[in-house]
């Protein structure tokens, strides 16, 4: 807030009185014009989606200050009705095409409008039709050197009075991709790789406003990607590839694929089939990928997801409770990615009363009966002798000769 400093004179000389008199813009109580102050020009050329900074002014009609505070300013656009509030706004106009930017000012406590409605014409750069562009090959896999022609049509603006076309002058056609060995006036000649899988060639011209348009080519290698499942388990793991995604332009049947797997510790060990089911033995995690092949072209896609071999494990208990309650019926031990697995089971004699060859079906733990008659073994002390062998090469052994698990249970009823 701003303020004048008054003194007054009179009889009263010997005294001073001063007030403090505010200043009070009040642009909306009387009349008052508005302008675009930014852009300033009448007629403006860009591009679609390049930002647009609009900045507005006001003057009081005695040519006061101008208060912006005690107004709106409202901009329309001319594009789909949309409309933004604000003494400064950005804007941008998504397509090609003439708009009337139309600001209109109305005050906030009652008071009159502006008494104008600035305007001004916006030129937005017409994208062209691309359909001239082409390749003398869709397809990269013959090996041959292939042509890229680049051509464009310009589509003139005619849906208002304001008609225009724009230019788009041929120097300035260019060409990027891989393998690109000369670009001129919208002529290219490429090699491309061919184990890149489908490669994408991007032609853009110039428009005489300056703006840039561009239009993709798709030349077609081959590619292929798969899901395996499942992706963890126990030794040996029968995992199975599903190709989810192929393509070498149009003739997918045509593709041969090699699936590869390798431990992520051991890369040099590849394992490889051309099967669609693949078991993995060893514990570990593996990398998985599929070589897609095509004529002359190669592809390799690797999963991002890795495929983990449970290593092996041997937990036996020391104790069970075969009363056909339903809890701890069976001496059974826990064995994960085991190779090969023996045990026997014998009372304080030395004799035999049990033997299995199989530790992950559940009726095939000890059900505290005799092996030969099926009479319930009496509640006590027995030991178990047992053999085993990871798929990672680990040998469960312990008192008897280093090649034996040996150990002790108690049975009770």
């Amino acid at each position: 807030m701003k303020y004048r400093l008054f003194s007054q004179t009179g009889p009263m000389a010997a005294f001073f009185f001063t007030f403090l008199l505010p200043v009070v813009l009040m642009a909306q109580e009387g009349d008052y014009t508005v302008r675009i102050k930014q852009p300033a020009v009448d007629t403006l050329k860009s591009c679609p989606g390049k930002s647009i900074i609009f900045m507005a002014e006001g003057l009081n009609a005695d040519f006061s200050s101008f208060d912006p505070n005690q107004v709106t300013f409202t901009w329309d656009f001319g594009y789909n009705g949309l409309v933004r509030t604000g003494q400064n706004v950005t804007f941008s106009y998504p397509e090609g095409g003439h708009y009337t930017v139309r600001l209109y000012v109305t005050s906030r406590t009652g008071g009159p409008a502006a008494k104008n409605v600035p305007d001004m014409n916006v030129f937005i750069g017409m994208r062209p039709s691309f359909s001239g562009t082409r390749s003398d090959q869709t397809s990269i896999c013959s090996g041959n050197e292939i042509g890229l022609t680049g051509f464009v049509t310009s589509i003139p603006w005619t849906k208002d009075t304001f008609q225009f076309e724009n230019t788009h002058p041929q120097a300035d056609f260019t060409w990027d991709g891989v393998g690109i060995q000369s670009d001129r006036n919208g002529i290219a000649r490429i090699k491309p790789p061919l184990n890149k899988g489908n490669l994408n060639y991007i032609f853009r011209v110039t428009d005489n406003f300056g703006c840039y348009h561009d239009t993709t080519l798709t030349l077609y290698g081959v590619y292929a990607s798969f899901t395996v499942a499942p992706k963890n388990g126990e030794a040996p793991l029968e995992v199975s590839m599903v190709i989810d995604s192929a393509s070498n332009g149009g003739s997918e049947t045509s593709i041969t694929y090699n699936w590869e797997f390798y431990e992520n510790t051991d890369t040099s060990n590849l394992l490889t089939t051309t099967e669609k089911k693949f078991s993995l033995e060893r514990p570990g995690e593996y990398t998985s990928r599929v070589v897609a092949k095509y004529l002359q072209c190669r592809n390799v896609f690797t999963s991002e997801d890795y495929i983990r071999v449970d290593s092996s494990l041997l937990e036996i208990p020391n104790v069970f409770t075969p009363n056909e309650d339903g809890a701890n019926d069976y001496f059974q031990v826990k064995a994960l990615s085991l190779r090969s697995f023996s045990g026997r089971i014998m009372n304080r004699w030395g004799r035999v009363v049990y033997e299995w060859t199989d530790p992950k079906t559940l009726e095939k733990g000890w059900n505290g009966r005799y092996m030969t008659d099926g009479q319930p073994a009496p509640s006590g002390t027995y030991y178990y002798i047992i053999s085993a062998t990871g798929y990672d090469d680990v040998i469960y052994k312990g008192k008897v000769n280093d090649k034996v698990y040996y150990g002790f249970l108690t049975l009770i009823r």
